[in-house]
């Protein structure tokens, strides 16, 4: 228990030392084998957000449009691939790394899945979303190093905290 309290202690003092963006987009589905719905709250409705962060060093180099199109690029493949269980009410968080070279390409085996949500639909449709994103634009040309490492997160029917109560 203690580990675990000092873990997620260190990583929300790594999050609050990043650069991030986070966006919470909730999601309507309707079972496919469902017949067409009249009314809106007899749908039933799942929610899902993901954060990303550059991990530093960031060399002093603003990445915030650079990180907020590849967000934009994975969570379009991420909403397109979700797992049907999301839609039964499943919950799950994960994380996944990687690296962005400065072409913009991803080694595949530098994509890790860091934290499991115990949901094996959930944790591939995770992965799924990162390799088909990319590749990515070029890095920016002001940044000498050879990659960047960049951290995902994905929640599925789990509440964003940071935006609870605010």
């Amino acid at each position: 228990m203690f580990l675990q309290t000092v873990t997620r202690l260190f990583i929300l003092a790594l999050l609050t030392s990043t650069q991030s963006l986070e966006f919470e987009t909730p999601m309507a589905f309707q079972s496919k084998d469902a017949p067409p719905q009249s009314s809106a709250s007899s749908q039933k409705t799942a929610k899902a957000w993901c954060a990303i962060e550059i991990l530093p060093p960031t060399e002093g180099v603003d990445f915030s449009s650079y990180v907020r199109e590849v967000f934009l690029s994975t969570k379009e493949r991420w909403f397109a691939d979700m797992p049907p269980s999301i839609e039964r009410g499943q919950k799950g968080i994960n994380t996944v790394e990687f690296r962005i070279l400065q072409d913009g390409s991803v080694p595949k085996d530098s994509i890790k899945l860091v934290r499991s949500s115990e949901k094996s639909d959930f944790d591939a449709a995770s992965m799924h979303a990162v390799r088909e994103a990319s590749p990515f634009k070029h890095l920016p040309e002001n940044y000498s190093k050879p990659f960047i490492e960049v951290r995902l997160i994905f929640a599925y029917n789990v509440p964003n905290t940071k935006s609870v109560g605010h």
